[in-house]
C-alpha cells in the first residue's frame, strides 16, 4: 500500500494538533498553579548592637542579600523582616560610623522564625567589610550583651539561664549567688558585708516601695524566679542612679518578650524532710489565706475600734469586744504536708497583626516549713565573762505559705524612632504560722508556756511606663513614670502566756502579757518620674555622650499597729482552761464581769511623707581609644516627715531635710581585647528608715525586743573607692580581682541592752566607720583537665572584708566593744559551684556551695557582748534533663547539710533553729 507525501504531512499535522490540544492546557494550568502557589517564607528578627558597649544601634540598614527585602532598626536596636524566602540566606547590615557586616549561613525554615542579633564595630576599628557565619556571630553578640564586661560601672549579674540551672525559687535566693551578696532572713540583701540599709532595690529600673515596717529595703523573696530575666547588682554609683546606697543598687528585670510566640507551662512537687509526715503546730485558717487575702473576720472588731479607751468603757462593751473577736488562740496540731507550684507564661511580638511585643506570666506556689528545735533565750552577765540565761524557751514553729505573682509587659515601636513600653507586676505572699514553746522566765521566776498565732500578708504592685525617642542621630530622650503600691498586713495576731501556779497547774497570766491581739496594717504608695536626654558628641560610633536628667519620687506610708490585752478575772477553774474557753461566749455574756480589754500604750503607729528630687549631668567620653571617662554629679534633695503616735495619746513629729551633691568619677581602661581595668571614686548617702525616726516604742510579747526610734538621727555620707581588673578569656569565662574602700560619716547603728526579762533596742549615729574589702571571681570551663572536662564549668566568687566603727561617747549607752566592725558586716562571703552541661545543653546539673562569715546582728551594751549570726554551710543541688519532645524535668535539693541557724551572744544561743532539707521535682513544657 502506497502512501503519498501529502498524506504523510496530513497525518503529521493531525498528530501535532492532537498533542497541542492535550499538552498546552496542562502546561498552562501547571504554570498558573505555580504562579498561584506562594513561595515558602519565614521571618527574621533581632537587635543591632554596638560591639564595644552592648548598646542598641538605631537607624541601621538591614537587608536580605539578593533580594529587595530590608528594614531599618528602631530606637531600641530591634528589627523585623517579614516574608523572607525560606532556605539559607545572608544578612547585610550597614550604619554610618560603623563597619559593614554580613551574616552568612542563616537557615530559615518555611513558616519559621529566627532571632539573629548582630554586633557592629566602629569604622575606626574596622576598615573593611567583614563576613561571619551565623553561629560565630552569636559568640560576638554574647560578648556584647555581657553586662559585666560592658557595664559603665562595677556590675555583677545573674541571668535567667543561670537561675534556671539552680534550685532558687525567688529573687533573693538567686541574688545570693552574686559576688559579695548575702541574704538575711531569706529575703533581705546585704552587699559587700554592709547591712540592708545600704542596699536599694528597683524593678525594671523603678524603685520598689517596701512593705516592711522597720525597713525601706525590699524583701526579694516576693519575686518568684520564673518571672525574672536577670538580677543585676551595680556596686558603683553613676549620677543617673539614685544616690542612697553604698553596698549596691539591685535591679530586677522581669522577662522580655521573645522573637516568636512561645507558651510555657511548669509545675513542681516537693517536701521538707522535717515537715512531711511530722506532727507540727499550724495556725487555723479563717479563709482566704491560700490566696494571700484574709477574710474579713480577721479585722479589728468594730466594738474595739469605736471604743474611747482614754475615757470610760463599760463592762458591756468589754463583753461585746470579746464576742466580736475571732475566738481562736490555739494552734492545730497535724502532720506536715507537701509543697507544690504551678506556672505558665506566653510571649511574642505580634498582636492582631501589629508589631507589639508582649509577655504574660503568672505562677502560684504553696509550701509548708518548720523551725525545728527552736530556742530563744535572754541572758545576763555570768562568772568569768560568760553569759547565763535568764529566760530560756524551747519549742517549734510550723508555717504554711502561699505565694503568687504575675507580670504583663507590652512594648511597641511608634515609627522607627520611638519605642513605648508598659511593664506591670503584681506579687503577693501569705505566711500563716503557729509557734509553741515553753521554759523558764526570769521575770516570773517560774515556768511558762507561750503560744503565738501569726498571719502576715505582703504584696507589691507596680506599673511602669517607659519611652525612648531617637530625635536625631545625636539626640535621644528617655522617660519613665512608675507607680508602686506595697502592703503588709498582720491581722489578728494572738499571743498567749500561761505560767505555772504554786500548786502545779498552768493558768493564763493576769497581766497585760497574758493574752494579746495585734492588728498591723502598712500601706505605702510610691510615684516616681525620671527623664533623661543624651547628646552624642562627635561621631556616633565613638559613643561619646553628655547625659542630663531629672528625677522625682513621692512616697506616702501609713503604719498602724494597735495592740490590745485581753485580761480575765475569772476563777481559777476557768483561767486554767484553754483561752478559747476563757474568752469564749460563756465568759462574755451580757451579764458577765470576767473580761477586760486594754490598749497597750507601747504599740507604735506612724505615717511618713518622703519627697526626693534630683538633677544630674554626666559625660561618657573616650580619652583615648582604650580609656573612657564617666564623670558627673547628682544634686539630690530629700524631705522626710514622720508623725508617730501611741495608743496612749502621745504624738510626735520628726523631720529630715537634706540637700547633697554627689560626685562620681569612673575610669574604664581596655587593657586588651579581653581585659578591663576599672577605677571609681564616688560619694553616696544613706538615710534613716522611717520607723527609726519615730521616737515611740514597739514591744513584742513577753521577753521580746522593745524597739525605740530616735528623732535625732541624721543621714550618713559615704565616700567610695573601687578598683577592679577583669579578664574574659573565652565566652562564658571570667577572672576578676577587685578592691574597695568606704568611709562612712555618721553611720547608723542598732544597739541592744538587756533589762529585766527583755531587750531594749535603739538607734544611734556613730561618729565614723571604714569598710575595706577584696573581691575575687572566676568562671572557667574545665576542658583543660581533659576531654571529659569540656562538659563541666567551675565557678567561684569570694569577698573578704574588714570594717571598724568609731562610736559616739555622748550617745548615752556604753557599748561592749569600742573597736568592733559595722553591724551586719561579715568578714567573708564565699560562693562556689560546678555545672555539667551536655553538648546540646538539654541536660545539666549544678552543685552550689555558699557560706557567710560571722556577722553582728545587734551591738551589745555593757556588760553583754555583741549578738552575732554564726556561719552556715549551705549546699544545694539542681538537675535538669529532657523527657520527650518539648517536655523537660528538674530535680532540686536545698540545704543538704541542714545547717542550723544560730544567733549567739557570747556562749549563749540567743536564737536557733533547724529548717531541714527540701527536695522538689518538676516538669516544664515549652511550645
Amino acid at each position: 500500500m502506497r502512501i503519498s507525501v501529502n498524506e504523510l504531512f496530513r497525518v503529521a499535522r493531525r498528530a501535532m494538533l492532537a498533542i497541542t490540544v492535550a499538552v498546552v492546557p496542562a502546561v498552562f494550568t501547571q504554570s498558573l498553579s505555580a504562579q498561584a502557589a506562594p513561595l515558602a517564607t519565614g521571618k527574621i528578627t533581632g537587635r543591632i548592637l554596638d560591639g564595644a558597649s552592648g548598646q542598641p544601634i538605631a537607624a541601621a540598614q538591614i537587608q536580605i542579600v539578593g533580594t529587595a527585602l530590608g528594614t531599618q532598626s528602631g530606637v531600641d536596636g530591634r528589627y523585623t523582616i517579614l516574608r523572607v524566602p525560606a532556605g539559607t540566606v545572608t544578612l547585610a547590615v550597614r550604619r554610618i560610623g560603623y563597619g559593614p557586616k554580613s551574616i552568612t549561613g542563616i537557615v530559615l525554615a518555611a513558616n519559621g522564625s529566627i532571632e539573629q542579633d548582630v554586633s557592629l564595630k566602629s569604622a575606626e576599628l574596622q576598615l573593611a567589610a567583614i563576613s561571619v557565619s551565623a553561629n560565630k556571630e552569636k559568640g560576638s553578640v554574647n560578648d556584647a550583651l555581657n553586662a559585666q564586661r560592658n557595664a559603665t560601672n562595677v556590675v555583677n549579674a545573674i541571668t535567667a539561664e543561670q537561675i534556671a540551672r539552680s534550685p532558687d525559687g525567688d529573687a533573693a535566693q538567686a541574688a545570693q549567688r552574686v559576688s559579695g551578696v548575702t541574704v538575711q532572713d531569706g529575703k533581705y540583701l546585704q552587699v559587700r558585708g554592709l547591712s540592708e540599709r545600704y542596699t536599694t532595690a528597683s524593678l525594671n529600673g523603678a524603685r520598689i516601695p517596701s512593705p516592711e515596717p522597720e525597713r525601706k529595703v525590699v524583701p526579694l523573696d516576693l519575686f518568684p524566679a520564673s518571672l525574672l530575666q536577670d538580677v543585676t547588682t551595680a556596686k558603683t554609683f553613676t549620677p543617673d542612679m539614685p544616690g542612697d546606697f553604698a553596698g549596691a543598687n539591685v535591679n530586677i528585670r522581669t522577662r522580655e518578650f521573645p522573637a516568636r510566640r512561645q507558651v510555657n507551662y511548669s509545675s513542681s512537687f516537693g517536701f521538707g524532710d522535717r515537715v512531711l509526715g511530722n506532727s507540727l503546730p499550724f495556725a487555723p485558717r479563717a479563709g482566704g489565706e491560700l490566696f494571700g487575702s484574709a477574710s474579713s473576720n480577721r479585722q479589728l472588731p468594730r466594738a474595739i475600734a469605736d471604743a474611747n479607751f482614754l475615757g470610760s468603757v463599760s463592762q458591756s462593751q468589754y463583753n461585746q469586744m470579746a464576742r466580736q473577736q475571732r475566738n481562736v488562740w490555739s494552734p492545730t496540731v497535724r502532720n506536715g504536708g507537701a509543697n507544690g507550684s504551678f506556672g505558665m507564661s506566653t510571649g511574642g511580638n505580634n498582636i492582631l497583626g501589629k508589631r507589639v511585643g508582649y509577655v504574660l506570666s503568672g505562677n502560684y506556689g504553696y509550701s509548708e516549713e518548720v523551725r525545728a528545735d527552736e530556742r530563744y533565750a535572754i541572758g545576763n552577765q555570768g562568772a568569768n565573762n560568760t553569759v547565763v540565761p535568764l529566760t530560756e524557751l524551747r519549742g517549734q514553729t510550723g508555717r504554711s505559705s502561699a505565694q503568687w505573682g504575675g507580670i504583663a509587659n507590652l512594648s511597641t515601636m511608634v515609627g522607627k524612632s520611638s519605642r513605648l513600653a508598659i511593664n506591670s507586676t503584681m506579687t503577693r505572699s501569705a505566711d500563716n504560722e503557729a509557734r509553741t514553746d515553753r521554759g523558764f522566765d526570769e521575770n516570773l521566776n517560774d515556768s511558762i508556756v507561750r503560744t503565738t498565732l501569726r498571719y502576715v500578708e505582703r504584696g507589691v504592685a507596680t506599673v511602669t511606663g517607659q519611652g525612648e525617642h531617637q530625635l536625631s542621630d545625636r539626640n535621644k530622650t528617655a522617660w519613665q513614670l512608675s507607680y508602686g503600691n506595697t502592703m503588709r498586713r498582720e491581722p489578728d495576731r494572738s499571743d498567749v502566756v500561761y505560767a505555772r501556779t504554786p500548786e502545779g497547774p498552768y493558768q493564763i497570766l493576769a497581766s497585760l502579757d497574758g493574752a494579746r491581739r495585734l492588728y498591723f496594717d502598712l500601706v505605702e504608695d510610691n510615684l516616681t518620674g525620671q527623664v533623661d536626654h543624651t547628646f552624642n558628641l562627635g561621631a556616633v560610633s565613638q559613643q561619646n555622650t553628655l547625659k542630663v536628667g531629672a528625677y522625682y519620687r513621692s512616697t506616702e506610708r501609713t503604719s498602724d499597729a494597735p495592740i490590745f490585752a485581753f485580761i480575765s478575772r475569772a476563777g481559777q477553774n476557768i483561767v486554767q482552761q484553754s483561752p478559747d474557753v476563757i474568752f469564749g461566749d460563756a465568759q462574755a455574756c451580757e451579764t458577765c464581769t470576767a473580761i477586760n480589754v486594754q490598749p497597750i500604750g507601747q504599740a507604735g503607729s506612724y505615717s511618713a511623707s518622703d519627697r526626693t528630687g534630683a538633677a544630674y549631668a554626666m559625660v561618657d567620653v573616650g580619652i583615648t581609644d582604650r580609656i573612657r571617662m564617666i564623670a558627673g554629679a547628682r544634686a539630690e534633695q530629700a524631705r522626710i516627715e514622720v508623725v508617730a503616735s501611741t495608743q496612749g495619746g502621745f504624738t510626735t513629729t520628726s523631720n529630715l531635710d537634706n540637700t547633697d551633691v554627689l560626685p562620681s568619677l569612673l575610669l574604664n581602661t581596655r587593657l586588651t581585647e579581653t581585659q578591663n581595668l576599672r577605677f571609681g571614686i564616688t560619694r553616696t548617702l544613706a538615710r534613716p528608715e522611717y520607723r527609726e525616726l519615730a521616737p515611740v516604742t514597739f514591744r513584742d510579747v513577753l521577753g521580746g525586743v522593745s524597739v525605740t526610734g530616735n528623732a535625732s538621727l541624721v543621714r550618713s555620707l559615704i565616700d567610695n573607692v573601687d578598683l577592679r581588673w577583669e579578664m574574659f578569656p573565652n565566652p562564658g569565662e571570667v577572672l576578676s580581682v577587685g578592691v574597695f574602700a568606704k568611709r562612712f560619716d555618721r553611720p547608723i547603728e542598732r544597739l541592744e541592752q538587756a533589762t529585766s526579762g527583755a531587750y531594749q533596742a535603739r538607734f544611734q549615729n556613730a561618729l565614723s566607720a571604714t569598710n575595706l574589702g577584696v573581691e575575687l571571681e572566676a568562671r572557667k570551663q574545665l576542658g583543660f583537665l581533659g576531654s571529659w572536662g569540656q562538659a563541666f564549668t567551675g565557678f567561684s566568687n569570694m569577698t573578704l572584708m574588714q570594717s571598724s566603727v568609731e562610736l559616739d561617747p555622748t550617745g548615752g549607752l556604753t557599748v561592749t566593744d569600742q573597736s568592733r566592725r559595722l553591724v551586719g558586716q561579715a568578714p567573708y562571703v564565699i560562693n562556689a559551684g560546678v555545672t555539667y552541661s551536655n553538648l546540646s545543653g538539654s541536660t545539666n546539673a549544678t552543685l552550689l556551695y555558699n557560706v557567710v562569715g560571722e556577722r553582728i546582728t545587734a551591738a551589745g551594751v555593757v556588760p553583754l557582748p555583741n549578738i552575732v549570726e554564726k556561719p552556715r554551710q549551705l549546699v544545694d543541688l539542681s538537675f535538669r534533663f529532657p523527657v520527650r519532645g518539648n517536655l523537660s524535668a528538674r530535680l532540686d535539693a536545698r540545704n543538704l547539710l541542714d545547717a542550723r541557724y544560730r544567733f549567739m551572744q557570747g556562749n549563749l544561743e540567743r536564737e536557733g533553729w533547724n529548717a531541714g532539707r527540701t527536695v522538689s521535682m518538676g516538669l516544664s513544657w515549652r511550645q
